[in-house]
């Protein structure tokens, strides 16, 4: 790559790296150029071969496709672009755009736009529905791999709406924000809190030995309790509902996981609100009732 380029490349406004070989071999190529914009988003990749940022790309999408970063290495190499490949790295939503640079150069392009932002939930910043269920598929796919749990907390909140009522949505909005930065304060950089919509929200915790049903208790409860001051109002009505559900002790994948959690709230709501339940069988279904 000229050295032009990659002084201009360096204050590019996108991420943008580059990947060379020497040889005849394309698929030893490795990352040997970074913009900052590329290092502040996605990590130090100089060194790392060239299809397994492909790969990490891939595999982090939510579309189940069974390309490889072989397989799209060679595309490239075919077509002289690839365009809009949807993926993630570095937990963020990225578009990668590639293209070979001159045959004769043995050097490919990369720009990737980080789309992370388009999927957070737009009131509260944090993850919204479709970036969660993204979330939550690759941490299933990690949980199999490295041998570990997954538990999912659906929550609604008790008593939101007559906040709304009362204060108004301006007030209401407040909360909702502060609610979200109050349970996002709870939980392990690796693991996620989403807003699905309204007053429902859903933590994803993951590892080893999990105790999901005394962390909702003894935190996620009396955070959500505690009294809100906004407009000079403090507002102390506030409770939550959580249905907690486990992978892969008792749901075997994304869709279930997530209905299992739901029923157990409902559980919760049914028996007086304001507490957490541990979905069991026995649940099943408990929404439609």
């Amino acid at each position: 790559m000229p050295e032009m380029f990659q002084f201009e490349a360096q204050d590019a406004p996108v991420a943008m790296m580059a990947a060379r070989w020497s040889g005849e071999d394309p698929f030893v190529a490795e990352i040997f150029f970074q913009n900052n914009q590329a290092l502040e988003a996605f990590d130090d990749l100089l060194g790392h071969r060239l299809v397994d940022v492909f790969e990490n790309v891939l595999r982090s999408s939510e579309l189940r496709t069974s390309m490889s970063g072989n397989n799209l290495l060679i595309r490239l190499l075919q077509e002289g672009q690839i365009k809009h490949v949807q993926g993630g790295l570095a937990q963020k939503r990225v578009g990668l755009f590639a293209s070979v640079q001159g045959k004769t150069s043995k050097t490919i392009q990369l720009i990737l736009f980080d789309t992370t932002q388009h999927y957070l939930d737009s009131l509260t910043g944090i993850l919204g529905r479709e970036l969660f269920f993204d979330r939550l598929k690759i941490e299933l796919l990690r949980a199999v791999r490295e041998k570990t749990e997954v538990h999912l907390c659906f929550l609604d909140l008790d008593g939101f709406k007559p906040i709304n009522d009362s204060y108004g949505h301006r007030v209401g909005d407040a909360v909702l924000k502060e609610v979200a930065q109050r349970l996002q304060s709870l939980v392990r950089r690796h693991e996620s809190v989403a807003r699905l919509g309204g007053d429902e929200f859903t933590i994803l915790l993951s590892g080893g030995g999990i105790d999901s049903l005394n962390f909702a208790e003894s935190k996620i409860i009396s955070a959500i309790n505690a009294p809100y001051h906004v407009d000079k109002q403090i507002i102390d009505s506030l409770g939550v509902s959580i249905g907690i559900a486990c992978f892969p002790k008792l749901a075997a994948k994304a869709d279930e996981l997530v209905s299992y959690a739901d029923d157990a709230m409902y559980v919760a709501k049914a028996r007086g609100k304001n507490q957490a339940v541990l979905f069991e069988p026995s649940m099943q279904g408990s929404k439609k009732r």
